[in-house]
């Protein structure tokens, strides 16, 4: 049996806490800048490592922003429910799905981190890059496939149409536009950031409004 020693240990808490740095990097300067309008130097000085450790870590720019997609999609996709829903009474779905909602709202809003990372999944849905695919596959897929199966459980309809597909993307809307367009909503509560109330209410309204949008 093959251990580390003292040495390799360092050497490996090093080498973690430089891909830490740079995919905190990443998500600050990628949410507001765009892959496109962030320079490797930029990386570099905002993570506080070597100009080196961006090929070494990630091959180039583009790994940083692969890797900071994906811990943004694994971080929301860790705090939802996004197990296929077993066929369930109207009822029975409703809960369900304002509970996705809800869930899915304080995901996007509760953090700065959730709220860079909110901002970087519009910018992906507005310019989508090559990294799109696995950002859909990994948390969009499933988390709109849920809303749908839901929508059409509550208006005992057989799963799979087009116009649940549609209600599914109004609904995940409502929970997106309170993360896209925080900064007015910001001005309008006259507040410098949302509050652990202000979040749990918009939560509540996401959840209503998405049962009301079954109707």
């Amino acid at each position: 049996m093959t251990t580390s020693t003292p040495d390799q240990d360092t050497l490996n808490a090093r080498s973690r806490d430089t891909r830490d740095r740079l995919i905190r990097a990443g998500l600050a300067l990628f949410s507001r800048q765009g892959l496109d309008g962030v320079r490797t130097r930029q990386l570099v000085d905002e993570a506080g490592v070597n100009q080196s450790a961006i090929p070494y870590h990630f091959g180039g720019k583009e790994g940083v922003y692969a890797a900071v997609l994906e811990q943004v999609a694994a971080g929301i996709a860790s705090r939802l429910d996004l197990q296929p829903p077993a066929p369930a009474s109207p009822d029975a779905a409703r809960a369900a799905l304002k509970s996705l909602m809800r869930d899915f709202a304080c995901a996007l809003l509760d953090s700065e981190t959730s709220t860079a990372g909110s901002l970087l999944l519009a910018r992906e849905q507005l310019r989508p890059t090559e990294k799109f695919d696995g950002l859909y596959l990994q948390l969009f897929l499933p988390l709109h496939t849920n809303v749908a199966d839901l929508v059409a459980d509550i208006r005992n309809q057989a799963r799979g149409h087009r116009e649940q597909v549609l209600r599914a993307h109004a609904i995940l809307g409502q929970a997106l536009a309170f993360a896209v367009a925080r900064e007015a909503l910001l001005r309008r509560l006259g507040v410098p950031a949302l509050s652990r109330k202000d979040v749990a209410d918009i939560a509540g309204m996401v959840g209503d409004m998405a049962i009301a949008a079954c109707a």
